[in-house]
């Protein structure tokens, strides 16, 4: 028997939920955190401590519409 690694029988680049194509539309970096409104207004780059930018891949299937995040394979 072999073992397992844990990921899906099909391709990397197969979309997980219709097993078809799936497209890299590149790397995208994501803000989280911060603040909103009127608090950047008053505070200004102070109202950014709490706020990080993560890199993801998007990835998109053509045949469902499904879009995926994926971490890029420069960051594993």
């Amino acid at each position: 028997m072999t073992e397992s690694s844990g990921q899906h029988p099909g391709s990397e680049a197969d979309c997980l939920r219709c097993g078809g194509p799936a497209e890299s539309l590149g790397v995208h970096q994501f803000r989280t955190g911060g603040t909103t409104g009127g608090w950047k207004l008053l505070f200004g780059e102070w109202a950014e401590l709490g706020e990080d930018m993560f890199p993801f891949e998007v990835r998109a299937c053509r045949a469902c519409g499904h879009v995926e995040l994926r971490l890029p394979s420069s960051a594993g």
